[in-house]
């Protein structure tokens, strides 16, 4: 308002002055012709420069209320994305480390309200293999005197991860202690045939996991029903090279290799590596300690075997109970992770008890360094004698940069006095009331891997394992030989 009342002075002042040159002979002698010319160029040009002036300060008002706009528009924006319905909003991707190592992929919310959610994920997992005695996976293409002599080649169950998809949600009970209410049912299938996979006589549909439980910073996790033995949860950060690092209260990610993943039967159950009717407790302790106490119940009444009568909800065969209780560290600068724990089980009058403890340790960034031991005393009936195990595990994983990585890993166990059932070793969780022969011998495996990432959510590999069994150690992976050596190419896609 300033700047318009100067340039109306200004221009007031130039008309004056031409008044004065076109006016009465009587004002013309007070004033010279030439006075008046110069009076007038003067306040044209002061016009001048306050018009320019004026021009300026406009140009920038309008600069500023375009940025205004603009801003208020971003907003808009930013509102009206968040505002986009929750079915259509993908879960955040995972790290790296997380797609590549773990067995908790991103997914897709169905469900978020804030307080309710509900998600929808999985995992397709393609391996195209060759075995030289038929593998573990597949069915012998030739055989003599129960020895496999043939290669074999062809899609297999998926090595790295078992085929899966799944929901996972979560309900808040209690905003002032961030209390939820947590579950997850989780189905796996084999890609080749698109069967139920798990090894059981008939199908189950959630046989991955199918739990439910609480969880808050206070409470820590507590879960009830089928999941992951916290015995596979704990050990998974130095067992397995393809494992995410840290202590944590995830399910512990393996590979689905029968020969790579040997050292998992050691933290499994009658049940295998997933506890039936168990309940499971996680909590961390400030930024370092996270402990771990799990128990399965030996029973539930009016059940059916699932899997040919060694199921642990199984009252009409036997009934036991297992117990966990471990305790993790992580560094402050989350540069190495270790852990201890203690499983004991008592199945049909015998006790096991196995005991493990490792870490792992990333020395610069591009190289984690894994290794750990267990210990394992079995009983036996008394005309047997009791078995005892000892296994350890070493590993590396390599992080050149870019979109390659690589593993490569080693496992030795060695187990004395071990029972036999039908030529083959019995596995430590494998039920003893009725083995009459046992044998002492090792296992040795060399196994590895090459990942190519295409994104977070995709990637390529190629793996292998050579592995051999010494001594009285038999195993039906192998179909009959001393040795087996194995090459896998596949694809992964998490959704």
């Amino acid at each position: 308002m300033r700047m318009k009342k100067n340039t109306l002075v200004a221009y007031g002042a130039a008309m004056g002055a031409m008044l004065a040159v076109t006016g009465p002979a009587s004002a013309q002698s007070t004033q010279s012709t030439q006075q008046v010319i110069e009076t007038l160029q003067k306040q044209i040009l002061q016009l001048q420069q306050q018009l320019q002036s004026l021009s300026v300060e406009v140009k920038a008002s309008t600069d500023t209320a375009k940025k205004a706009d603009a801003t208020a528009m971003q907003a808009q924006a930013a509102a009206s994305k968040a505002a986009e319905p929750a079915a259509t909003a993908q879960l955040s991707a995972p790290d790296k480390d997380a797609v590549k190592l773990t067995e908790t992929p991103g997914g897709y919310r169905l469900i978020d309200t804030g307080t309710t959610t509900l998600g929808l994920y999985g995992l397709i997992d393609l391996t195209f293999a060759a075995s030289s005695t038929g593998g573990p996976n597949a069915n012998p293409n030739s055989a003599t005197n129960g020895r496999t002599d043939g290669h074999w080649v062809g899609l297999d169950v998926s090595w790295m991860n078992g085929n899966r998809w799944g929901l996972t949600g979560s309900h808040l009970i209690d905003k002032t202690s961030d209390t939820e209410l947590v579950f997850r049912l989780e189905s796996e299938f084999e890609l080749p045939t698109g069967n139920f996979d798990g090894g059981f006589s008939s199908p189950i549909l959630f046989n991955r996991d199918a739990w439910i439980g609480v969880q808050s910073p206070t409470i820590g996790k507590l879960t009830f029903g089928r999941q992951d033995s916290p015995g596979r949860d704990i050990n998974m950060i130095w067992a397995n090279p393809f494992s995410s690092a840290k202590n944590g209260y995830d399910e512990g990610g393996w590979m689905n290799n029968q020969v790579m993943y040997q050292l998992m039967e050691y933290s499994g159950s009658p049940t295998g590596n997933r506890w039936d009717s168990a309940a499971v407790w996680k909590k961390k302790w400030g930024g370092n300690w996270v402990s771990y106490l799990g128990y399965q119940f030996g029973g539930l009444q009016n059940t059916q075997p699932s899997n040919g009568g060694t199921d642990v909800v199984d009252t009409g065969h036997y009934k036991g109970t297992q117990q966990m209780v471990g305790i993790g560290y992580n560094s402050t600068d989350d540069t190495w992770h270790a852990n201890a724990s203690v499983t004991h089980a008592n199945y049909d009058g015998f006790g096991k008890i196995v005991e493990s403890v490792g870490g792992n340790i990333r020395p610069v960034q591009w190289l984690r360094l894994n290794g750990g031991f267990i210990h394992a005393d079995i009983e036996q009936p008394q005309a047997v004698g009791k078995r005892i195990d000892n296994a350890y595990t070493l590993s590396a994983q390599i992080y050149p940069g870019g979109k390659f990585d690589y593993a490569l890993a080693y496992h030795h166990i060695k187990a004395k006095n071990a029972g036999t059932s039908g030529g083959s070793t019995l596995q430590p969780f494998d039920l003893t009331n009725g083995i009459t022969s046992a044998a002492s011998g090792t296992w040795d495996t060399v196994y590895g891997a090459a990942f190519y990432r295409l994104d977070k959510q995709t990637d390529l590999y190629l793996a292998f394992d050579y592995s051999y069994v010494g001594g009285g150690y038999n195993t039906s992976y192998f179909n009959g030989n001393r040795k087996i050596s194995q090459v896998g190419l596949g694809a992964r896609y998490f959704f």
